[in-house]
């Protein structure tokens, strides 16, 4: 498949308005205020990359004229999705529409090294024609631009060029971000967000923030680094380094009631700093008790998420789609 004809500012614009469903060449033409011969262009394209397909005639237009509508093809496509969590590696493949058609879950050791990870990956994450690479979730701190990473928690794992190395393995395009940053994406892709946050309580703690409709990283890959703002003064010791560390006085909690508070606290903190409308809580630890963290939570539109476990891959593998939309 030559994807190198489907970079356009326009071909993107045209599969970014069929991704929210069929359409007509007439409705595409007016989403995306193009002529209809630009987009009958655009559209022979992108169906002979086998990425849209006709789904047969609607009913529509002057005088009762049907009109044939296109949508995603959605095995035309597909991205894999890696999440690097503190114990185990989780992997998805997703098709062009963002749905999971297969997932594998890989333990790691514990203290394990950048090559165990992609000892992990390479048996799980298959090279093809119609694959368009690979994205990598991870605790920060990141660079994003350059894919290296130096996840707290993780010793040996200072400055590690990981997409690089992931690239090399693979032979595969690669994307590493901050495991929050993929979560939240995941989520927006599913619903309408603009200005949230996604909670991640699981082996380590952290928010995704999507403002004004975009995922914020900050100047340098570092926002979203709740975990580690302090929150008890000489509370105790946080893997970062620091002391009183919500992650840390979080995990030191003496209950589950109490842990829910702690985190509560630092969401209320970060409502107040940004007028956030919406926060999505996910990861482990609150998916084992939900009702608790959702109890303690501030006066704010609070859902818990329904991707579970697999958030944070789908959402990795969605940073790979993105290239598409």
């Amino acid at each position: 498949m030559d994807l190198a004809s489907v970079r356009s500012h326009n071909d993107r614009t045209v599969l970014s308005l069929v991704r929210s469903g069929a359409l007509s060449r007439a409705d595409i033409a007016a989403g995306a205020g193009l002529t209809p011969q630009a987009v009958s262009k655009i559209v022979a394209r992108l169906m002979s990359a086998g990425l849209l397909e006709e789904t047969g005639a609607v009913r529509g237009g002057g005088r009762g004229k049907p009109r044939t509508a296109l949508r995603l093809r959605g095995e035309g496509a597909f991205a894999y999705g890696a999440y690097v969590d503190r114990d185990e590696l989780r992997v998805v493949r997703l098709d062009l529409t963002g749905s999971p058609v297969s997932s594998a879950v890989v333990p790691l050791a514990p203290m394990f090294t950048p090559a165990d990870v992609l000892d992990a990956l390479e048996p799980v994450v298959e090279p093809g024609e119609d694959v368009l690479g690979l994205g990598i979730g991870i605790a920060g701190p990141l660079d994003f631009r350059g894919g290296a990473v130096s996840p707290n928690g993780l010793p040996g794992w200072s400055s590690v060029p990981l997409r690089a190395l992931a690239e090399e393995r693979l032979g595969l395009p690669v994307v590493v971000d901050k495991d929050t940053n993929a979560a939240v994406l995941a989520e927006a892709w599913a619903r309408p967000l603009r200005d949230a946050a996604l909670v991640f309580v699981g082996t380590g703690l952290g928010v995704g923030l999507l403002l004004d409709g975009e995922v914020h990283r900050g100047a340098r890959s570092g926002a979203g680094e709740l975990g580690h703002t302090v929150i008890q003064l000489d509370g105790p010791l946080c893997v970062c380094g620091r002391r009183g560390c919500v992650e840390a006085v979080h995990a030191a909690a003496a209950s589950g009631v109490d842990a829910a508070r702690v985190v509560a606290a630092a969401v209320a903190n970060l409502v107040q700093l940004l007028d956030l409308d919406q926060i999505v809580l996910s990861g482990r630890r609150v998916l084992e008790s939900p009702e608790l963290y959702l109890r303690a939570m501030p006066d704010v539109d609070v859902t818990v998420t329904a991707f579970g476990p697999d958030l944070v891959p789908v959402g990795a593998g969605l940073l790979v789609l993105g290239e598409l939309f």
